[in-house]
């Protein structure tokens, strides 16, 4: 990066209720060789102690903005609200229970000299509720660092976002990795909104990747926690079900001149994907102990297109019967394990 290169980062961070986890998150700013940002926490009407632990750090660059409970539905105008607090030229998303690398922005940053790059993201690595990494990525981790570089990069502008209508695509571009040139944000009319669903960052960097190219680190450029109170596992059903339609428009528009055999493609990655996905709900239902329930996804996860999901949704069945979880199994496997927790967020 040049010396003379060395643009403010607005970080957005949404958070709620999470007391847990916001402390973690906070540091992992405040240890970044890259010093140059600002951090914009917008507390959507907590109840726990997040916002006391928020004010314990003294630093100015930390700003708190509270505001009164909107939801999980309104996130997109949450994160807009806090658009309109940035002062930087780049935009970050770091949500309050994830945390990053300490060198994420130093290596993130240089990107933006390239004016073509408006947006970089990188690996992410899930990690268990008290922040532990297995050291091993996950499948669709491991998938994405076999992708054309041609899609990860968007060059020609639009191969990131045709890669992402697939359902296996849905996960390209991790949030907690995201930054974004703020101008190029501002153009599409900031963070976007898509009927029935739940996220904002899979509909904005889909509208992103239709006006510049984006900048790919093959390194660990966030961690996100998994644990039963993250807004993610409490609306993994409605996050896919918004996510379907929102393709289904966008394929009956078809601004993207999809061939019909490239739609059928497309519409084939999403009945796979309904195997790994009831699988998710089976073992989630298992934690919950909703052990009939469980086994219900279960059986829908017995898929022939996905050998391994079968196998684990088979072992997952029979574990509903004596009441037990898959956890100690997905550790020793070296997946990222869940715990039996309060909701935090």
């Amino acid at each position: 990066m040049s010396d003379n290169y060395s643009p403010l980062v607005s970080i957005i961070t949404p958070t709620y209720n999470q007391e847990k986890f916001i402390g973690p998150c906070i540091e992992s700013v405040l240890k970044q060789t890259y010093q140059n940002w600002e951090q914009i926490i917008i507390d959507d009407g907590s109840t726990d102690r997040t916002a006391e632990i928020i004010r314990r750090y003294g630093d100015p660059r930390i700003r708190y903005v509270s505001q009164a409970n909107l939801g999980i539905e309104a996130l997109t105008e949450t994160y807009n609200r806090a658009l309109q607090h940035c002062t930087g030229d780049l935009v970050a998303i770091l949500e309050g229970d994830d945390f990053w690398p300490e060198n994420k922005l130093t290596a993130q940053a240089p990107a933006f000299e390239n004016p073509e790059v408006i947006l970089a993201y990188g690996l992410v690595a899930d990690v268990t509720p008290d922040g532990t990494w297995s050291g091993r990525l996950s499948r669709s981790a491991r998938k994405r660092m076999r992708l054309n570089k041609s899609i990860l990069a968007n060059d020609p502008i639009g191969s990131t976002p045709r890669h992402m209508l697939r359902a296996d695509g849905l996960d390209l571009v991790p949030a907690c990795t995201i930054v974004i040139r703020r101008s190029s944000l501002e153009k599409i009319g900031g963070f976007q909104y898509a009927p029935g669903l739940c996220v904002t960052d899979f509909p904005t960097v889909l509208q992103l990747g239709l006006f510049g190219k984006f900048h790919y680190s093959c390194e660990i450029m966030g961690y996100r926690r998994r644990h039963l109170g993250s807004a993610t596992f409490r609306n993994l059903a409605r996050i896919k079900a918004g996510a379907r339609s929102l393709v289904d428009r966008i394929l009956q528009e078809n601004g993207f001149n999809f061939s019909s055999s490239e739609q059928r493609a497309i519409e084939r990655t999403w009945q796979r994907a309904e195997y790994p996905w009831e699988f998710t709900a089976g073992r989630l239902s298992l934690l919950d102990g909703e052990w009939k329930g469980a086994r219900a996804h279960f059986v829908r996860a017995l898929g022939p297109s996905e050998p391994l999901v079968f196998v684990a949704a088979g072992v997952g069945w029979l574990l509903s019967w004596f009441r037990r979880d898959l956890e100690s199994l997905i550790n020793l496997a070296g997946g990222t394990h869940l715990q039996k927790q309060q909701s935090v967020d």
